[in-house]
């Protein structure tokens, strides 16, 4: 499956079968976990856990939001500048890889018992585990709750900003349309689908030139995260069609008060 249908295929899914991965699909994700890691020199890790893999089944609390899920990924990395983002960037990669799967996924930052989780990993003083998602076999039932309550708010949250409110031309006082993107339309697009929490979509970037500079809202502390996932999406669009370039720290962009500049994206 190619990036781009994985990114639009990708949604929250909160209920599941109760059926433990096979050993298959377990192979194939901890074979791309190994295979991959975090960007930008950050020191992370993804630790898939399994509540049913052996005697008494493991208490992993989701305080409601999740029900059914078997094993889940936590996402564990070492407390440095960056690296949150860098760690969300990796995670995202894999969420898309087992969405490519068929498998359900959904990103949990605050609906999680972190007591619960910490027991099952071993964090280092440095390391901080703000990240799970359940992974498995989503499930047709429905839940009560679920649909009166986050599939409402889910239906709202299905909406994304227009371009032009997320994406600016040279400087923040000119909406960029998809057509003065040119090759960076779908990359943006991609970003513009990324999931944020909330559905606060507090990402913004300017296309300057060649260069496509990023910035984020901050945001309950999620914003690291955010704009983590949407790096994952407009770079690993831009691999997909064969957009040569790289990730800098500039001295020099577009300056706003509204925002806060992260990265560019700048021709190799």
């Amino acid at each position: 499956m190619k990036i781009t249908e994985a990114i639009q295929q990708r949604r929250s899914v909160r209920t599941y079968t109760g059926e433990p991965l096979n050993s298959e699909h377990i192979a194939q994700i901890q074979q791309f976990i190994s295979q991959t890691h975090a960007p930008f020199g950050a020191k992370a890790r993804i630790e898939l856990i399994r509540s049913q893999s052996s005697g008494e089944p493991i208490k992993l609390g989701t305080y409601g939001w999740v029900k059914g899920a078997a094993d889940y990924l936590a996402l564990i990395y070492e407390d440095s500048p960056f690296a949150e983002t860098a760690a969300a960037y990796w995670f995202e990669q894999v969420v898309l890889f087992c969405t490519s799967l068929g498998l359900g996924t959904c990103w949990l930052g605050g609906s999680f018992s972190r007591g619960d989780f910490k027991k099952q990993i071993s964090l280092q003083s440095n390391e901080k585990l703000k990240i799970v998602s359940p992974i498995g076999y989503p499930s047709d039932k429905k839940r009560w709750f679920l649909e009166q309550v986050v599939v409402n708010a889910e239906k709202n949250h299905a909406s994304r900003k227009p371009f032009g409110e997320l994406f600016f031309d040279n400087d923040f006082s000119r909406p960029l349309t998809e057509a003065q993107a040119g090759i960076f339309a779908i990359p943006l697009e991609m970003v513009r689908l990324s999931p944020s929490a909330n559905n606060k979509q507090e990402r913004r970037a300017v296309l300057e030139n060649n260069t496509v500079h990023f910035y984020k809202i901050p945001y309950m502390g999620f914003d690291t995260i955010d704009i983590g996932i949407a790096l994952c999406h407009f770079e690993q669009t831009c691999k997909e069609l064969n957009i040569s370039g790289k990730f800098a720290v500039l001295k020099n962009y577009p300056q706003t008060n509204s925002a806060k500049y992260v990265i560019s994206w700048m021709d190799e």
